[in-house]
């Protein structure tokens, strides 16, 4: 309800009766709440057991060097989320509480299934175990995961009063690669376990792959040692894999075989999507666009089967020995682009279910047509056959793992690389045995042919040498002219993708130009009106007009230029970061005397409209390290906003404090805060709030303008200096913007 509106209502006494009694029941309401959540908290103890670390290093003979890891996945308590909708507050109520059931699986694996999956655990660290302890999801295609952490004060409040969420944190594929706590391709996340208290966790797992959560806790310096021979293993196998596909180049230059070009791209493939699935392909190639990351998930499938399936139908000559087959294989390559393209068009959950369904059913293709072939008496594709059977009884046996059929284990684990490596080193033998057969059946018919020649004397001589070499000539000519199709083929298409890339960016320039050019001509237009028109006033009745009258004026024209200059300076600003024109001077300077200065400023406006401004400072010694010109804008652009949208007769308050963070490398920090009495931000502006061109819902109490993108330079400007920005509000409940600053160490 708009504010005016709810000002009138309450000038009607029957309303403002009915509002005193909902503002009682909403308060106690309120205070319930309060203390069952203070019941439920205190409750995680008795619900959740704490595993003694030290009791379960000893049992599994772990030491603090040891590189294997604590396996939790019996040790935890899972609890359905059907509904996709609790957060951790409905999850901690006794009644959520009461559902979890401890895990029947030593690695939790539900196939692919659409609900969310909670899981809860509890740990105790003794006094003589080192505060060193890592916790491992092994599964990076989860997409969305969040840790909250519970713990108590002291044992007595633990009891008495209750646990406290102390961390929250949030990982998962639908994530930028930076935004994970440690340089690894699976989760990690290291835990503060100082004290001997119990910690309780709760793990948020949602995903629209299959559902495999391997929880794992780790010493720091076996958990480096198992990174490093997980790094090495993989570097073997895909070192394999380069191998392969270099030797197959060597190959094709040098027979100039179309075989070798098709069985390139199914190693790419297969490569490709084992990179992918295993987390290197979001560690080391596209970290900061994880739609990218699940779109590869299934387009790598739709290469390997695309590749494989023509690599077939040339390799078995189907054509030749079963032409049905040969349709077939047309129809699984088809299948396999429509797969590579459906990532664009059908939900990623939707992709990845097609993607494995087809995968399974070309290898049948390909296991089908091998027999059919070799039945007919083509016996070069015994390798072909034996690699096809192979890998359709490891693809088997992956995708009843992956669907939860089949428990996850290290071989269900790591049975796709070694299909692929496996499959790989029997096609090449294919290869190798199809060119040895050729080889020797060329040879014999070499013989054959000396024996037609000595048979048909001299005569015959000449024009079976004349017509061998007009063959050979045919020959070479038309794989020349298979070659530069190829060639074009594949310049054309590399064209194509160009010209694609470059029509996206200019679409999206040409959308921001428009944009940009919208919000200047939409809020420059009120200024020069008013400007236009007081100009006008001035010309027109200039000798009737006193002096107050022409101040009144000339102040009038002042302040509009001045919001004039204001709106083109963010426009200016904008544009500056979006092409990284901006340069930022990083300095030590006090914080106190400049803030002071500013509030000094500001207390004038925001006195005009009523409203107090005080500034607590908690130490006026501190300073920052930072771009001061940069900072004192982003500080003047808050308590700008703090004036322009809070009420009459409300309050601002400016802090200043020192902020330790574990997060930053510097570890010491300063905050500080804006808080006013404003309406508040509702869910929706919030996640809007330092967009580009954001409108929000609440408007300015005094008529101000805003063009949208000062508070999305803040956050450009923050960020550049090593800080941090965000804001804590509720709707009806006013606004505090925390700014969090290095501080100078020296």
């Amino acid at each position: 309800m708009p504010l005016a509106v709810w000002r009138c209502c309450l000038r009607v006494p029957l309303l403002n009766g009915i509002s005193s009694f909902l503002s009682a029941c909403l308060l106690s309401f309120f205070v319930g709440y309060c203390y069952a959540q203070a019941q439920t908290s205190s409750a995680l103890q008795d619900v959740f057991p704490p595993l003694h670390l030290q009791q379960i290093q000893q049992q599994q003979n772990i030491t603090q060097n040891s590189s294997v890891g604590i396996s939790l996945g019996k040790q935890c308590f899972v609890f359905i989320d059907s509904s996709k909708t609790l957060t951790i507050t409905d999850v901690c109520r006794p009644t959520t509480l009461s559902r979890f059931r401890p895990s029947a699986q030593e690695i939790p694996n539900f196939g692919f299934a659409k609900p969310t999956y909670w899981f809860a655990f509890s740990l105790r660290k003794s006094a003589s175990i080192l505060n060193d302890w890592v916790l491992e999801i092994a599964y990076p295609p989860l997409d969305s995961i969040e840790i909250f952490e519970f713990t108590s004060q002291s044992p007595e409040a633990a009891s008495q009063q209750g646990s406290r969420l102390i961390r929250r944190a949030l990982l998962g594929d639908m994530l930028p690669y930076a935004h994970r706590f440690m340089d690894t391709r699976t989760y990690a996340i290291p835990l503060d376990l100082r004290d001997t208290l119990p910690h309780t966790f709760f793990v948020r797992v949602n995903t629209q792959s299959s559902v495999q959560v391997p929880l794992y806790l780790h010493h720091h310096t076996g958990f480096s040692e198992q990174l490093s021979r997980s790094e090495l293993a993989y570097g073997i196998f895909f070192g394999v894999m380069a191998a392969l596909i270099c030797y197959n180049v060597f190959l094709f230059v040098s027979l100039r075989s179309r075989y070798y070009v098709y069985y390139i791209v199914y190693l790419l493939g297969a490569s490709l999507y084992i990179a992918v699935v295993n987390g290197f392909a979001a560690q080391y190639l596209w970290g900061n666009f994880p739609w990218w990351a699940n779109y590869m998930n299934s387009a790598a499938i739709g290469v390997m089967i695309s590749g494989v399936s023509v690599f077939a139908r040339e390799f078995l000559q189907v054509r030749r020995y079963a032409p049905v087959m040969a349709k077939a294989l047309i129809i699984s390559m088809l299948a396999g682009v429509f797969v590579i393209l459906s990532g664009f068009i059908l939900p990623y959950r939707v992709c990845v279910q097609m993607s494995v369904v087809v995968n399974i059913l070309t290898i049948i293709l390909l296991v089908v047509s091998g027999a059919i072939v070799w039945a007919r008496g083509n016996t070069s594709v015994r390798f072909f056959f034996l690699a096809a059977a192979l890998f359709l009884t490891g693809n088997i046996l992956f995708v009843m793992k992956t669907v939860g059929i089949l428990p996850t284990n290290p071989i269900t684990t790591h049975i796709a690389e070694l299909g692929v490596m496996t499959e790989g080193l029997l096609f090449a033998f294919a290869l190798a045995d199809r060119y040895r057969l050729m080889r020797v059946q060329r040879e014999e018919a070499q013989q054959e042919a000396l024996r037609i020649e000595h048979a048909a004397k001299v005569q015959l001589e000449g024009k079976v040498r004349e017509r061998t070499a007009e063959l050979e000539a045919m020959n070479d000519e038309m794989q020349r002219q298979m070659v530069i199709l190829n060639e074009q083929a594949i310049e054309i298409e590399m064209t194509n993708v160009a010209l694609q890339e470059k029509n996206l960016l200019l679409e999206n320039l040409n959308h921001e130009k428009n944009e940009f050019m919208g919000i200047a001509v939409h809020d420059l237009k009120n200024p020069l009106q008013t400007i236009i028109m007081n100009t006008s006033m001035m010309r027109r009745y200039r000798d009737k007009m006193d002096n107050e009258q022409r101040d009144y004026l000339f102040e009038r024209i002042e302040e509009t230029t001045r919001r004039m200059h204001n709106i083109i300076t963010n426009l200016l600003d904008a544009n500056a970061i979006e092409m990284g024109k901006v340069e930022f001077s990083q300095e030590k300077f006090p914080i106190y005397e400049e803030i002071r200065a500013l509030v000094d400023d500001y207390i004038e406006k925001a006195s005009a409209k009523r409203i107090t401004m005080s500034f607590e400072p908690e130490n006026k010694e501190i300073c920052v390290f930072a771009d001061k010109h940069r900072t004192m804008e982003v500080i003047e652009n808050l308590l700008s906003n703090a004036v322009k949208f809070s009420p009459k007769d409300k309050r601002i308050v400016i802090r200043i404090a020192p902020h330790s963070s574990n997060d930053k490398p510097s570890g010491q920090m300063v905050r500080i805060e804006v808080q006013d009495e404003g309406p508040g931000l509702s869910a929706e502006d919030k996640a809007k709030l330092f967009g580009k061109f954001a409108r929000l819902s609440a408007q300015p109490t005094g008529g101000e303008h805003s063009t949208g993108l000062g508070l999305s330079i803040v956050k450009r400007f923050v960020e550049a200096m090593n800080g941090e920005i965000w804001c804590e509000s509720e709707e009806g409940k006013g606004a505090t913007f925390v700014l969090l600053l290095p501080m100078d160490r020296t």
